[in-house]
C-alpha cells in the first residue's frame, strides 16, 4: 500500500483560486487535523482530501461539469489507489467520502472518513479564505461581487428573471448555512469565529454596495438592517426579553422610523411577569425552570400573541456573575424566534460579564431575526 504525497497530487490541480491546489493543500491540512481530533482513519481522511476534486477525473464532457465532480473524482480515485496497492476496504471509504462531500449532492455523508471531508471542505468555504474564494468564483466566471437580492430570492433561493447570482447570493444561499451542515464537534468549534468573519465581511459589503454607511450616523447593527426586511414582508415584531432587560427593544427603536414595524415589548423578568404577561404556566417554569427552551418558546409565542404581532423574538439566560449551576453555567442562553413558518429556539453558553453577556445576546437575537425575515427557512 504506496502513500499518496502532496507532491503527487500536485500535477492533478490548476491554480484556479476557488478549487485549485490551494484549495486542495488547505482541506487536506483541515482533514488530518479533524480526523486526528475525532479519531477518523487519517490515511482515508489524506487521500480523500488530495483526490476530491482531482482534474484528472475528468474523462468526458459530462463528467467535467462541476455538478459531477464528485463522482468522477471518486472514479478517478478508486483508479489511482488499486494501482497503488490499496485495500478495498480503504478505497471504498475513500470513494464514500469524495461522493458524499458536495453540498448540494443531496446525499449525507455517513462514515466519520466522509463527516470529516465533508467539514473541511465546508471550513474552507466560510471565514476569511470562503470570502476571498466566493469573490473570485464571482470574478472568474463573469459575475458580479454584489447585486441586490430580489424578493423571491430571499423567500425561496430562487432567481428572478434576469437576476444574476453575485458571491452576495452565494453568501445567502448557501455559504451562511455552512456552519450548521457540519458533523464534527471540532469542526464546529473552528467554524465559529469563521462565520462571523464570513457574516461581517457581506454585512459591510451589502451596507457599502447599498450606500447604507453614508448616514450622517452609521448604523451598521442588525437592527439597521431589520427594517426593511420587515417592511417588504408586511411584518410586525415584538420582543419578550428576560436577562436583556428591554435592550433588544431599545436598540430597534434607536433606528428612525422602527414605529412602522416594531409593535412593542414585554419584559418580563420574574417569573410572575412571564405568567401574567406571556402566558407562561407556573407548571412549565417550575419543572423546567426560566432559562429552558420550553419556557422561552411559550414567551415568544405569548408575545406574538399579546402583541398581535406577525413575528417575535424572546430571550431568556444567565447573565452572571451569579446564578449558574452545573447544568446551567453562567452565560447559558436561550432565544426563540416565531414568524408564520413557526417557532424555533436556539441554546448559547456566553463567556463574558454580565454585561457583555446581556449585549451578546441582543446581537445574537437581532442577526437571528435578519437572517430569518430575509429568507432563513425555520424548519430544520
Amino acid at each position: 500500500m504506496q502513500p499518496l504525497t502532496e507532491e503527487e497530487a500536485r500535477g492533478w490541480y490548476n491554480d484556479d483560486p476557488t478549487h485549485g491546489f490551494g484549495h486542495i493543500l488547505r482541506v487536506a491540512r483541515l482533514a488530518v487535523f479533524l480526523a486526528r481530533q475525532s479519531g477518523a482513519d487519517e490515511a482515508v481522511v489524506q487521500a480523500a482530501a488530495l483526490l476530491h476534486d482531482a482534474g484528472g477525473a475528468a474523462t468526458s464532457a459530462e463528467t467535467q461539469a462541476r455538478a459531477q465532480h464528485h463522482l468522477a473524482a471518486a472514479s478517478f480515485a478508486r483508479r489511482v489507489l488499486t494501482a497503488k496497492g490499496w485495500p478495498e476496504a480503504k478505497i471504498a471509504a475513500v470513494e464514500e467520502a469524495i461522493r458524499t462531500h458536495r453540498f448540494r449532492s443531496g446525499q449525507p455523508p455517513t462514515t466519520l472518513e466522509a463527516q470529516v471531508l465533508f467539514d473541511a471542505d465546508k471550513l474552507d468555504a466560510i471565514g476569511a479564505v470562503g470570502v476571498a474564494r466566493a469573490l473570485a468564483y464571482a470574478v472568474t466566471h463573469g459575475g458580479p461581487l454584489y447585486a441586490t437580492p430580489s424578493a423571491q430570492f430571499l423567500q425561496t433561493g430562487q432567481h428572478a428573471a434576469g437576476e444574476p447570482h453575485s458571491a452576495y447570493h452565494e453568501y445567502l444561499f448557501k455559504l451562511r448555512r455552512l456552519r450548521e451542515r457540519l458533523f464534527t464537534p471540532a469542526a464546529r468549534a473552528l467554524a465559529v469565529q469563521r462565520d462571523q468573519t464570513m457574516r461581517a465581511y457581506f454585512a459591510a459589503l451589502a451596507a457599502e454596495m447599498e450606500g447604507r454607511d453614508l448616514d450622517d450616523v452609521p448604523r451598521q447593527g442588525p437592527e439597521a438592517l431589520l427594517g426593511p426586511l420587515l417592511v417588504a414582508r408586511g411584518w410586525r415584531l415584538a420582543t419578550a426579553e428576560s436577562c436583556t432587560g428591554g435592550l433588544i427593544g431599545s436598540r430597534i427603536t434607536d433606528i428612525p422610523g422602527s414605529s412602522a414595524y416594531f409593535v412593542g415589548g414585554i419584559v418580563a423578568y420574574a417569573y410572575e411577569a412571564k405568567v401574567r404577561l406571556l402566558g407562561v404556566p407556573w407548571s412549565v417554569l417550575e419543572a423546567h425552570g426560566a432559562v429552558s427552551e420550553p419556557v422561552v418558546r411559550l414567551m415568544v409565542e405569548g408575545a406574538r400573541r399579546a402583541l398581535a404581532a406577525d413575528v417575535a423574538v424572546a430571550v431568556s439566560g444567565i447573565a452572571g456573575p451569579g446564578g449558574g449551576s452545573a447544568t446551567k453555567p453562567v452565560g447559558t442562553t436561550w432565544i426563540a424566534l416565531s414568524t408564520p413558518a413557526g417557532t424555533r429556539a436556539r441554546r448559547f453558553v456566553w463567556l463574558h460579564d454580565r454585561v457583555g453577556n446581556k449585549q451578546t445576546t441582543a446581537d445574537q437575537a437581532l442577526r437571528w431575526l435578519v437572517e430569518a425575515v430575509g429568507g432563513e427557512a425555520l424548519g430544520e
